[in-house]
């Protein structure tokens, strides 16, 4: 009897806590990415390894979230070198193919630049990656705020630098947050 009593309890806080997140998720306003998923296909087979089940999994829910009409907010977990990045890179680029920017956010700079040396390796001529920092200054952010702006270029690595008031994106369609335990919650909101 008090197990019936307590898996029922246990059962509607549940359904109102889904309710709740559903609610919440349709208030907030996305745009729907349109993109050709051969397009994106064709990309991972040309990766030179093949993607883990887990890593297939979590791509196609990325994918499928980019495609609704809301924000997604999405928590990828894993290991050190467990494909999180590659994961990532595979978003930025399908966000890349419905034609708008993507940003990934580190908390140092040494990471950011690890980033942007991985990602123009991934990506080739492919995609425009650009690195922006706070020891970026003068001529050289300036050319690079422009460049954001007028959407030449396709994905921005940086850290903190991305949320400041003088960095203006095109068309950002994803943000990408590594390590975002490392930011503040109005950090992370912005």
């Amino acid at each position: 009897m008090l197990k019936d009593v307590i898996f029922e309890e246990l059962f509607i806080f549940q359904l109102k806590m889904q309710w709740i997140k559903e609610h919440n998720r349709q208030k907030t306003n996305g745009l729907p990415k349109q993109f050709d998923e051969s397009l994106v296909q064709k990309f991972v087979q040309q990766l030179g390894f093949d993607l883990t089940n887990s890593q297939d999994r979590v791509l196609d829910e990325i994918l499928t979230d980019l495609k609704q009409p809301y924000r997604m907010n999405r928590l990828l977990q894993g290991d050190v070198g467990s494909g999180k990045t590659v994961v990532a890179a595979i978003a930025l680029y399908a966000t890349y193919l419905s034609g708008q920017q993507g940003a990934l956010m580190v908390p140092t700079e040494i990471l950011a630049e690890q980033h942007e040396e991985s990602l123009t390796e991934l990506f080739g001529d492919l995609l425009t990656v650009e690195l922006l920092t706070g020891s970026i200054k003068g001529k050289k952010r300036k050319e690079r705020l422009e460049r954001i702006q007028k959407g030449e270029v396709d994905i921005v690595v940086g850290t903190h630098a991305l949320i400041q008031d003088d960095t203006i994106f095109n068309d950002l369609g994803l943000v990408i947050v590594d390590e975002q335990h490392r930011f503040g919650v109005q950090q992370r909101k912005r």
